[in-house]
């Protein structure tokens, strides 16, 4: 039985990275919803009024990206942990959208099961919504990854 008790608002708009991430997280114990887009994500925070305890999010979204996205949300729940994750564009956009790289969680994709859990963990577990992501986080992975 996981301990894992935690929400994560996981938001991506490839539908085999989201499906992925989902079924992992699920498996971990914890509840998960997800959305494909910024305004899908918007209304599902709306709907679970700060229940929410992170955000899992892609940066290339269509349309409003998932720095603007962590942005807006962080405005409505200050205390909500953000990972960002990316195939596309690296941790460096988000310097555009007034988050310092230096202070946010980044996992570039293809993503590694054992990584990603093992980052969400740390994120939850973090004081700050943002953090410096560890410097052995290339090691800590397996060579599967999705």
């Amino acid at each position: 039985m996981f301990e894992n008790t935690e929400i994560v608002l996981v938001v991506d708009d490839e539908i085999s990275d989201l499906e992925a991430m989902e079924k992992l997280l699920k498996e971990q114990g914890y509840t998960v919803i997800s959305a494909q887009d910024y305004p899908e994500a918007m209304a599902v925070f709306g709907t679970y009024k700060g229940e929410i305890d992170l955000l899992l999010t892609d940066i290339s979204l269509p349309g409003r990206n998932g720095c603007d996205l962590a942005k807006a949300l962080l405005r409505l729940k200050r205390d909500l942990k953000v990972l960002f994750v990316s195939g596309h564009a690296g941790a460096e956009i988000c310097r555009f959208y007034d988050i310092p790289k230096s202070d946010l969680h980044f996992l570039r994709k293809p993503l590694k099961p054992a990584e990603l859990l093992s980052r969400v963990r740390q994120v939850l577990n973090s004081t700050e919504p943002f953090l410096e992501p560890p410097d052995d986080a290339e090691e800590a992975a397996q060579n599967d990854h999705f």
